[in-house]
């Protein structure tokens, strides 16, 4: 199955009636390191929620389809977070392999052998390029490449267009995106936010081993949580073809049998007679946290890039965000630090 890309504008509840308090509406979700269990609850009784998380699944499916080299980078979690602080060391500082190693560890998702492989993978994409070397035995610095920070601002959009169905102000960040300064704060911002969600429970590090640390997990699973249903995730069976899903995905048969195989031993999910696969409700919570975060991370970086950068309340692109912002909307005393792309 083929997924194109949606737009927030395109599905119900994507607008309240009353736009004139939607950037405080969006502060509501600048969110702490650790992630209040408020704000979860705030997110998951929103009946849009589930909307919009789906959204999130067919949009990264629809990016990865339109772009070989950001494909090769959806493959893992391990290639993907790699990738979100390389931009994120690049904005805030340097991009050193140390530095990459050091935020791998950190992390705890990454061993900080890969940083080097990753590396070498993104020069391979040529997303990443070599400064010149300021001295002998200077440590080799990286910074990504026009082409890499194109197709990011474009997974970047994606995912806000998914989060904007909860708070369309997250459209101010959207429309300025092709800023360079906007961009750096906002990835900046995600990288540090997403590197505070990395601890997760136990039964969630056993999902990142079983589907998203293997090649193409993340798409599976993306695959199967994009699933029409009204609850998040799908209750209803769901066909599942291995052959189908293998050549959508670039793997073998064999690959794709190991991981449903591990998955069901895990009690994620079982498969059915007739070809489909249900989730279990074991992992349901656990599948309904991860997926709440990364919703909550996109919306708590979208409101602190907005408190770095007031203008964007202001600037004529919120006429088109369906933002009509009031007189201090944002809240006064916040200055914007320059960050350099």
């Amino acid at each position: 199955m083929a997924y194109s890309r949606l737009e927030a504008d395109a599905l119900p509840n994507a607008t309240p009636a009353d736009s004139g308090d939607r950037v405080q509406r969006l502060m509501r979700w600048n969110a702490d390191v650790v992630i209040q269990e408020d704000i979860y609850s705030l997110l998951l009784r929103d009946p849009r929620w589930t909307v919009a998380v789906r959204m999130l699944a067919v949009n990264m499916l629809a990016a990865a389809a339109s772009d070989s080299a950001l494909d090769g980078i959806f493959k893992d979690a391990g290639r993907y977070v790699a990738v979100m602080w390389a931009i994120h060391l690049h904005v805030s500082d340097s991009l050193t392999l140390p530095k990459l190693k050091a935020i791998c560890t950190a992390s705890g998702l990454l061993s900080p052998g890969r940083a080097r492989a990753l590396l070498s993978y993104l020069r391979y994409l040529d997303y990443i390029a070599v400064l010149p070397a300021g001295g002998p035995g200077e440590i080799a610095r990286y910074v990504p490449t026009a082409a890499l920070m194109a197709a990011w601002r474009s997974h970047l959009s994606a995912a806000l267009n998914a989060a904007r169905i909860l708070e369309p102000a997250a459209g101010l960040i959207i429309d300025r995106l092709h800023d360079p300064a906007v961009l750096a704060t906002f990835a900046r911002i995600l990288g540090e936010e997403l590197l505070a969600s990395t601890r997760g429970p136990d039964q969630s590090q056993n999902f990142y081993r079983v589907f998203l640390h293997r090649h193409a997990g993340t798409q599976i699973v993306w695959s199967l949580l994009a699933v029409d249903d009204e609850a998040f995730p799908p209750r209803k069976p769901i066909p599942l073809s291995i052959a189908a899903t293998a050549r959508r995905f670039r793997v073998s048969r064999i690959h794709v049998g190991r991981l449903l195989d591990e998955a069901e031993r895990e009690g994620f999910l079982r498969r059915r007679d007739d070809g489909t696969v249900v989730f279990e409700e074991g992992v349901r919570s656990t599948i309904q946290f991860l997926y709440a975060t990364q919703l909550v991370r996109l919306l708590s970086a979208a409101a602190k890039t907005i408190i770095e950068h007031p203008d964007l309340v202001a600037c004529p692109a919120a006429a088109g965000s369906g933002v009509n912002p009031e007189p201090g909307a944002v809240s006064a005393g916040f200055t914007s630090e320059p960050v350099h792309a």
